[in-house]
C-alpha cells in the first residue's frame, strides 16, 4: 500500500459524510465567532489564525494517534499495513494527509480571508506557519499513536494536549495580551509562534517565531530519522 493509496483511502472514507465534515469544523469556527464578538472585531485576524492552527493540530495530535491506536484494537489493518514494503513513517504520513483532507476547504477559506486583508505578500508567513506546524503536530501524533496502546488513554491525552496548545495559550488571541516577559517563553511553543506569524502582516516577533518553528522542525526530522515508527 503506497502513500497515494493510503491518502485516497482515508480521503474517500472521511469526505463521504457531509455531517462529519461540518462537525469537524464546529469548534474552530465557533471560537472565531466568540473571539470576534468579545473583541468587537479587533482580534479577527488572531481568531482566524487560531482556527487554522486548531485544524492542523487537531488532525496531527488528536485524529492521527487516535486512528493509529484504534486500528490496533479493532482490526488487523495496522499489522497488514505496517508489514507491507516501504517506510513506516511514510505510511503514517499518508494517513495524516488523508485525514487532513476534510480540513482543506476550511483552511483554504480562512487563508484566503487573511490574504484578502494583508495581500499576497503575507503568503510567506502563512505557508511557513502552516507547513511547519503540520510537520510538528503530525510527528508528535505519529509517535503517540505507535507508542500508546489504550484508545481511552490516547483520546484523553490528545484532548488535553490540543486544548492546552490551542485554547489556553495565545493562539486565538494576540500574544500582546500576555505579559511582555512571558511572550518570549510562549513563542517557543509551536502553536503560539505559528499563530503569531499567520495573524499579522508584519509580525512583531517574526524572528523569534521563525527560529522557534525551525528548531522544532529540526527536532522532528531527527525523531523521524532516528526512531522506527513501529509498536514496541
Amino acid at each position: 500500500m503506497n502513500l497515494w493509496a493510503i491518502i485516497e483511502y482515508y480521503g474517500n472514507a472521511l469526505m463521504k459524510s457531509k455531517s462529519s465534515i461540518l462537525s469537524f469544523a464546529i469548534q474552530p469556527l465557533s471560537f472565531i465567532f466568540i473571539v470576534y464578538v468579545i473583541s468587537e472585531g479587533r482580534f479577527l485576524s488572531s481568531a482566524i489564525a487560531g482556527a487554522i492552527v486548531s485544524f492542523i493540530v487537531g488532525v496531527g495530535m488528536a485524529d492521527l494517534p487516535i486512528e493509529l491506536v484504534g486500528m490496533k484494537v479493532r482490526s488487523k489493518f495496522y499489522d497488514i499495513m505496517m508489514s507491507l514494503p516501504g517506510n513506516s513513517a511514510e505510511k503514517m504520513l499518508g494517513i495524516s494527509i488523508g485525514m487532513s483532507l476534510p480540513a482543506t476547504p476550511y483552511l483554504a477559506i480562512l487563508i484566503l480571508t487573511l490574504l484578502a486583508k494583508f495581500g499576497l505578500s503575507h503568503i510567506k508567513y502563512v505557508a511557513f506557519g502552516v507547513v511547519s506546524l503540520w510537520i510538528w503536530s503530525t510527528t508528535i501524533g505519529m509517535y503517540m499513536g505507535v507508542k500508546m496502546r489504550e484508545p481511552l488513554t490516547v483520546m484523553r491525552l490528545s484532548t488535553v494536549l490540543t486544548t492546552i496548545l490551542t485554547v489556553f495559550l495565545p493562539v486565538y488571541y494576540p500574544i500582546t495580551l500576555a505579559p511582555e516577559k512571558l511572550r518570549y517563553v510562549l513563542l517557543l511553543i509551536p502553536t503560539v509562534s505559528a499563530s503569531h506569524l499567520i495573524a499579522y502582516d508584519h509580525p512583531q516577533y517574526e524572528n523569534l517565531s521563525m527560529a522557534s518553528l525551525v528548531f522544532w522542525l529540526v527536532l522532528c526530522l531527527v525523531l523521524i530519522l532516528t526512531i522506527e515508527f513501529r509498536e514496541d
